[in-house]
């Protein structure tokens, strides 16, 4: 082996974990955990609506539609708080100088195209309820995350991505029309729980969000009082929906403990880590609730 080959052999060998690490940090923009959290219940609800048993090409279907919605609504999230990261996030691939901001609109416009010509292919009804959700989305980052507004789009995405899987699989019924008021009591909690972290650097750069604006004690207050709400109407309901009253009962006790350990974290510490962990333990009950209440349903 030649001098010259070796050189060449040990450039590649140090520029290939380089690489490798700046790809992994590009593609932070499109927020692989909450995407990747999307698809898994994507996932787990095909299987509820289906019995256990999805059609196997539908749902792949399904997966890479909301892969490319969530991804296309990550982006657009990075691309319109760019000023904002700046200041408080500089890590993220656009301020870290990892993606240009016009690639990332360029990125953003493909998976929006993608994500609409895979939902094209699963039915007027299902193509009709995946535009909505995503569209929530992206009317969030660039609009109304700054707006009195901001819950809306949580409120209207979340009983719509379970109205989509059950839709598109074929199993729609009566009773899944409750999901629109539950799914709106959740959405709202979510949404308050999820500003809260952020809320004092989001309000210095201007951002004034319905969380802003109640302050973290009033935003957390609604919270637990949306999400009890939502336990408190899925109960009352039980004379009108033929529950299965065993998958019911567990979830809906897991959903209000986790609504007790939120209480308690708030309670205990009002710090960033208490902030997230009782948005994160939020978020594990209403993800329990929606899915049990559905297999119940189901």
């Amino acid at each position: 082996m030649s001098a010259r080959t070796t050189v060449l052999a040990d450039v590649a060998a140090i520029t290939r974990p380089r690489r490798a690490r700046t790809l992994m940090r590009a593609l932070r923009i499109i927020h692989p955990f909450p995407t990747l959290l999307n698809v898994a219940a994507t996932a787990a609800l095909a299987f509820v609506a289906a019995g256990g048993a999805p059609d196997a090409g539908t749902l792949a279907t399904m997966l890479l539609v909301m892969l490319c919605a969530q991804s296309a609504i990550g982006v657009t999230n990075d691309y319109c708080d760019r000023g904002l990261d700046a200041a408080s996030k500089p890590w993220k691939p656009i301020v870290a100088g990892v993606v240009q901001a016009r690639d990332a609109v360029i990125l953003a416009g493909a998976l929006v195209v993608a994500a609409a010509a895979l939902a094209a292919t699963l039915g007027p009804g299902s193509f009709g309820l995946a535009m909505l959700g995503m569209g929530c989305g992206l009317a969030y980052d660039v609009r109304l995350k700054r707006t009195v507004w901001s819950a809306l789009p949580f409120m209207v995405a979340i009983p719509v991505l379970p109205a989509w899987v059950w839709l598109t699989l074929g199993g729609w019924q009566t009773a899944l029309w409750w999901l629109l008021p539950l799914g709106a009591l959740i959405g709202l909690a979510l949404h308050l729980a999820n500003t809260l972290p952020d809320i004092d650097a989001d309000a210095s750069y201007g951002i004034a969000g319905l969380g802003h604006r109640l302050g973290a004690r009033g935003s957390m207050s609604v919270a637990w009082a949306s999400f009890g709400a939502a336990l408190a109407l899925s109960g009352a309901i039980a004379p009108l929906v033929a529950y299965d009253i065993r998958i019911y009962a567990a979830t809906a006790s897991l959903g209000a403990l986790c609504l007790a350990a939120s209480a308690g974290a708030f309670a205990l510490r009002r710090d960033s880590f208490a902030l997230q962990l009782g948005f994160g333990v939020l978020g594990a009950g209403s993800a329990a609730l929606a899915v049990g209440w559905l297999a119940a349903v189901g």
